[in-house]
C-alpha cells in the first residue's frame, strides 16, 4: 500500500458534504465538524482507501480520528468518521 503525505500548502477549503452514515458515526463517536475539518485540512497521516477515497488521520486528546472522504471537483464528501484506540500502522 502506497502512503500519501500531504504537504503544508494552504488550500482553499471546499464545501463539505456529510453522508447520513458519516453524521450517524459522528454522533455515536462524539466527533465535531471542526475535528473532521481539521483532519481534512492538516492530516497527520494520509492513506489511500478503496474507490478513490482517502483516510485522513489525526491524534485527538485521547484517541485517533480517522476520516474517510472522497474529494470531488467542488466539494469533499465525508463517507465516515470514527475514533479508534490505535492509530495508523
Amino acid at each position: 500500500m502506497q502512503v500519501i503525505r500531504q504537504s503544508d500548502k494552504i488550500q482553499k477549503m471546499k464545501f463539505i458534504k456529510y453522508t447520513r452514515h458519516a453524521k450517524n458515526r459522528m454522533r455515536w463517536h462524539k466527533i465535531t465538524e471542526n475535528e473532521v475539518e481539521s483532519a481534512i485540512q492538516k492530516p497527520e497521516f494520509l492513506e489511500p482507501s478503496i474507490e478513490s477515497r482517502l483516510n485522513a488521520w489525526i491524534k485527538t486528546s485521547d484517541k485517533f480520528l480517522r476520516v474517510t472522504y472522497k474529494e470531488e471537483v467542488d466539494k469533499f464528501v465525508i463517507i465516515t468518521a470514527v475514533k479508534k484506540k490505535k492509530g495508523w500502522r
